[in-house]
């Protein structure tokens, strides 16, 4: 009976090393476990080729917490030579890492019903301190960003020359949407601004026009609700119906209100949802209002023009790239293991992932065949996430490949 056990625990160790090579042998490299809260520049072991920033995770643990209020894991930003540029910290719930855009990315740090400090960072590793309250910074189009320093004031910041514009009047935004999920993309050039209609002190209605960066009205206001900007066109709601529109204000597309617009122009089309007999179905449209794809069970655009898209069959749920003329641009489909996450699909430099797993890579292989979970999006060369190695639950950084960076148990 004890020999059985044995030959059991032996086969599990033996199944654990061959899952895991990369992981296991850099476990075995480390002989200590290190007892800093912020990680060290020993602990993180940078391979060759990295060349952008990336974070990784770390728990406080002097503090003592409950089990229903148990922390956020913190993150140190790291420079691609392995040098500790700054830390993000935070209590009851996460701060948000913005992923870089043209050059430019930023975190939140701070703690409840206190300042946030937004810090931007580039590409070398760079970074800028910029205070505000929670729930008041977002990224607008690469090196600009649109904060609120305080209640009542808006400004725009540009991090490549440090200026800063103050909104005033009409200008100011009492909201920032979307900045945690960057869903809202702007055109710094032509952004959008609020005309209130106020009888006697009390706000009746109001309308949104566009304006440009010298305060100079492009578009007189008409519409109720932005929804982004691409490839020359503002999508916009009026009377609750998607409308495309130029910087002047001239409507160039009315999709039908059969079908929901899912997505801003990309590569020249836009994605639409639409529902037959309960089933919920994905198509791309062009500037013509004409479908130009079939139908899918998903559609998620990528950073390089192309689509993912999602097939479902009998043998359960694929996923291919394709491009803007619905051809497939990989040789083979994906599986989808957990349809579930469906509308989480996307793809970040050679990962396919879902917000909380990583699906395969761009060779269709699994780089990390160990339970894992996500801890912040993956990046475009590194990857953080928490999994289990050998009984063992670590939070730890990875590269793409799955070569380990730092790793740290979970206490």
């Amino acid at each position: 009976m004890k020999s059985a056990k044995h030959l059991k625990t032996v086969l599990a160790l033996c199944l654990t090393f061959l899952l895991a090579p990369h992981a296991v042998q850099a476990e075995q490299q480390q002989s200590t476990t290190i007892s800093n809260d912020v990680p060290t520049e020993r602990e993180i072991q940078v391979p060759p080729g990295l060349t952008e920033p990336f974070f990784v995770p770390f728990m406080r643990s002097s503090q003592d917490w409950d089990d229903y209020r148990k922390p956020f894991p913190s993150f140190a930003l790291v420079s691609p030579a392995g040098k500790v540029i700054g830390t993000q910290e935070y209590t009851y719930w996460p701060g948000y890492i913005s992923p870089l855009k043209n050059g430019y990315g930023f975190f939140k740090t701070g703690n409840m019903f206190k300042f946030s400090e937004y810090i931007i960072y580039d590409k070398q590793g760079n970074i800028q301190k910029t205070a505000a309250y929670d729930h008041s910074f977002t990224q607008m189009d690469g090196e600009w960003f649109l904060y609120q320093p305080e209640a009542g004031l808006s400004y725009f910041y540009n991090a490549r020359t440090k200026a800063t514009k103050l909104l005033t009047g009409d200008e100011k935004w009492w909201s920032i949407p979307d900045q945690y999920t960057g869903k809202v993309a702007y055109d710094i050039h032509h952004y959008p601004f609020v005309k209130n209609h106020v009888v006697n002190g009390a706000l009746i209605s109001y309308k949104m026009g566009l304006k440009d960066m010298n305060g100079n009205v492009t578009c007189q206001p008409f519409f109720d609700e932005y929804m982004g900007y691409s490839e020359g066109l503002h999508r916009v709601k009026i009377n609750g119906m998607t409308h495309f529109i130029t910087h002047e204000g001239k409507v160039v597309l009315k999709p039908s209100r059969n079908y929901k617009v899912e997505s801003n122009f990309h590569s020249g089309v836009f994605i639409v949802s639409g529902k037959k007999d309960q089933d919920e179905f994905y198509l791309l449209m062009d500037k013509k209002g004409a479908f130009v794809s079939k139908k899918y069970a998903f559609i998620r655009e990528t950073s390089d023009g192309q689509f993912l898209a999602v097939s479902k069959t009998k043998d359960g749920y694929f996923f291919q790239k394709i491009n803007a003329m619905d051809k497939a641009t990989t040789s083979l489909p994906y599986k989808l293991d957990r349809p579930e996450e469906l509308k989480q699909l996307s793809q970040t430099g050679k990962l396919f992932h879902t917000d909380t797993h990583i699906v395969t890579d761009i060779a269709n292989k699994q780089p990390f065949p160990f339970p894992h979970k996500l801890l912040t999006p993956p990046r475009n060369e590194t990857v953080v996430m928490e999994y289990t190695l050998a009984g063992m639950k670590r939070m730890g950084a990875f590269s793409h490949e799955g070569r380990q960076i730092y790793s740290r148990p979970v206490k």
